[in-house]
């Protein structure tokens, strides 16, 4: 996918930086914790396969909050209120009605609240690895004392020391070099003055706890079991005091969403938003690919009249059914007056073509072959890709009773006893390059 613009919106003075990419039909609004730089993002090959999936079933908005990544700076950490002001206002320049919202570590405090103080805005709630509660000590779960006290001198570590990379085997688990890679992404996210004033207000007691109850849309919790920035123990505490919110365990110790297997996230989504399954990946193969035509159809028809007409054909399907079960084809479709059949090999492919043809020919049916070989995808009864392009170019440039073939399928048949003639270099319409044709003998 292509990078999305990264667009601005003022709001009571602070610009705001904010991306919309995907097409639906799921829309999704994406609340990042202090790691959030929507340039970033797509400068890195883990988040921007996660932010390029989610475009594939959604129409998605990302924001970089006041103070992080690319929006402005700020004196003062936003109030609750000025949060879910900028948040909506968000969404109304990404054309978003009424979102599913997914909010990610500390971000989490502010989903929770929109969706309590805004429900007409907020379809669903996803909680990725997110605090809903911050540092609020109802929020604990079943976390011993000790336990609690050392997470909050671990979150406090960070603020105190953003910029410098402690910890970072903590919040870039399984990452090389974790810590200087750690310190390199706090610096291009926030500033140390930033990151401390975020941490102040949650020590000052920014929470949504109170707000857990009345949230009344389903809220999906997903939280990775080792997390090591936001303990499952209070994850789960939160999800408990939600009336409809499902939780759900995930491996791994990573805390970034984007961060290691992400397929079982992304699928939880995917049905939680009701987006419809991926495609199933197509299979694709190497394959002889053959096309056969009936020359001058339209005015045997004329000439003879449709009962007349409908005889030929029959013989036309039968000959051509009988040829390819003795070169072990497989027939794809008929066209009426043609056919599009694979082998598995260009010699079994070609000894079939001209058979065909000759037994056509002595119906008083004359007809033409194009053959290719080349890698096809099968989509159930069907087939698809550029070497069914080529093949049925190629038996557009034959002739009366001629097989004409690609020079890929003359190379792979040496040896197997065909003989062929140049035709020479042709332009297949809607092919890239020149292409050299033979004639089967």
């Amino acid at each position: 996918m292509d990078v999305p613009k990264t667009n601005f919106l003022e709001h009571d003075g602070v610009n705001i930086a904010w991306q919309v990419f995907g097409e639906g039909p799921a829309e999704i609004l994406f609340i990042p914790g202090w790691v959030s730089n929507v340039d970033m993002f797509w400068q890195y090959r883990e988040p921007r396969a996660f932010f390029t999936e989610l475009a594939t079933f959604a129409r998605v908005a990302v924001y970089d909050k006041p103070g992080t990544g690319a929006s402005d700076p700020v004196e003062a950490t936003p109030s609750v209120e000025q949060r879910i002001d900028q948040l909506l206002a968000v969404m109304d320049a990404a054309g978003l009605e009424c979102p599913t919202v997914i909010a990610t570590s500390e971000g989490g405090v502010t989903g929770c609240l929109v969706a309590a103080a805004r429900p007409s805005r907020v379809e669903r709630l996803v909680l990725l690895n997110a605090t809903a509660a911050g540092f609020d000590p109802r929020g604990r779960g079943d976390m011993t004392e000790a336990e609690y006290e050392q997470w909050l001198a671990f979150i406090h570590r960070t603020a105190v020391n953003w910029g410098e990379g402690l910890d970072g085997d903590r919040w870039l688990a399984g990452v090389p070099n974790a810590d200087a890679a750690w310190g390199q992404l706090q610096r291009a996210c926030a500033t140390r003055a930033v990151a401390r004033r975020y941490m102040s207000a949650m020590e000052m007691g920014l929470t949504a706890w109170d707000a857990l109850g009345a949230i009344h849309q389903p809220v999906l919790a997903l939280q990775r079991i080792g997390d090591r920035v936001v303990p499952i123990k209070a994850a789960r505490a939160s999800a408990e005091q939600i009336p409809q919110a499902v939780f759900v365990e995930l491996p791994g110790n990573q805390h970034l969403p984007w961060a290691g297997d992400t397929a079982e996230m992304i699928a939880q989504i995917r049905s939680f938003v009701g987006a419809p399954p991926p495609a199933a990946r197509a299979e694709r193969v190497l394959a002889t690919v053959l096309f056969t035509d009936i020359v001058g159809s339209t005015d045997q028809l004329a000439r003879l009249g449709d009962a007349a007409w409908s005889a030929q054909l029959s013989y036309h399907e039968q000959i051509v059914r009988d040829g390819l079960e003795r070169f072990d084809g497989r027939l794809i479709k008929t066209t009426g007056d043609g056919a599009l059949a694979t082998f598995t090999g260009p010699a079994r492919g070609a000894q079939a073509a001209r058979l065909i043809l000759d037994a056509l020919a002595s119906q008083n049916l004359h007809a033409r072959a194009g053959l290719h070989v080349g890698e096809i995808e099968l989509q159930g009864d069907d087939i698809a890709g550029l070497a069914v392009h080529v093949a049925a170019r190629v038996m557009g440039k034959a002739g009366d009773d001629e097989v004409l073939v690609s020079r890929t399928v003359r190379d792979l048949t040496a040896g197997a006893g065909l003989h062929f003639e140049d035709r020479g270099t042709h332009t297949l319409k809607g092919i890239p390059e020149d292409w050299q044709l033979y004639a089967l003998a």
